[in-house]
C-alpha cells in the first residue's frame, strides 16, 4: 500500500489570515507547522482524517517512508529472532477536545506494525506510542513529537531498559537488549 498524499492544492491557504482564538489558534498553528514540515519532504506526508466545526484538523495520519523494524521472524535454531523491515508506516495523531491543556494530551498510535520498545506491539493498545507527553508540557508542538517518532523508527532513539521512563512494550525491549543490540540490528542504515 503506497500513500503519496501531498497537500498540492495548498488547502491550508484558505485558512490563513483568519482570526482564531484559544484552542482554535493552537489547532491552526499545529496544522501550519505540520504542513510546513511536509511541504518538501519525500520521506513523509500527512492526511487530515477529521476536522472540528471550523474545519481545523483534529485527527491526522502521518506517513513515514523510512526503513524500520516491523516485527521479527520466529526464533531460529540458535534462538535468534531476526528483524523484519518495512518502509512505510502510518501513525495517527488524535487531539482530544481539551487539547492543549495539561490533561488534554494528544494520542499517538501506529495503524501499521512497528517493532520498537517505545511502541506497544501486542495487546489491546497495539500501536500506542510512548512519547512521555505529560513530561513535555503543553508548549511542545506536534512536529516535535513527529521528529521524535522518526528517531524511534530509525532506532536513533529508544529506551529498552526496564527503568523510568520505562519502555511501552517489555517484550520488544527484552528483544532489543538481548538480541538486537548484541547483533547490531538496531544500527541499520537508511536506504
Amino acid at each position: 500500500m503506497t500513500i503519496t498524499f501531498k497537500p498540492s492544492d495548498r488547502e491550508i491557504d484558505a485558512f490563513k489570515g483568519k482570526s482564531y482564538s484559544g484552542k482554535d489558534a493552537r489547532l491552526f498553528k499545529e496544522w501550519e507547522l505540520i504542513d510546513r514540515r511536509y511541504e518538501n519532504d519525500n520521506q513523509g506526508s500527512y492526511i487530515i482524517r477529521k476536522r472540528n466545526g471550523l474545519g481545523l484538523p483534529i485527527v491526522y495520519d502521518i506517513v513515514f517512508n523510512v526503513k524500520s523494524i516491523v516485527g521479527v521472524q520466529p526464533a531460529d535454531e540458535q534462538g535468534l529472532q531476526i528483524p523484519i523491515f518495512g518502509y512505510e508506516h502510518v501513525m495517527r495523531i488524535t487531539l482530544p477536545n481539551n487539547y492543549p491543556s495539561a490533561d488534554g494530551q494528544p494520542e499517538f498510535s501506529f495503524t501499521t506494525q512497528i517493532w520498537h520498545p517505545n511502541v506497544r506491539h501486542f495487546g489491546d493498545f497495539r500501536g500506542r506510542v510512548c512519547l512521555n507527553t505529560g513530561d513535555s508540557g503543553v508548549h511542545t508542538h506536534l512536529v516535535d513529537y513527529i521528529d521524535r517518532v522518526i528517531d524511534y523508527l530509525t532506532y536513533s532513539d529508544y529506551h529498552a531498559k526496564n527503568e523510568y521512563p520505562y519502555p511501552e512494550d517489555l517484550d520488544v525491549a527484552e528483544w532489543v537488549l538481548k538480541q538486537a543490540e548484541p547483533q547490531g540490528w538496531v544500527s541499520f542504515k537508511q536506504q
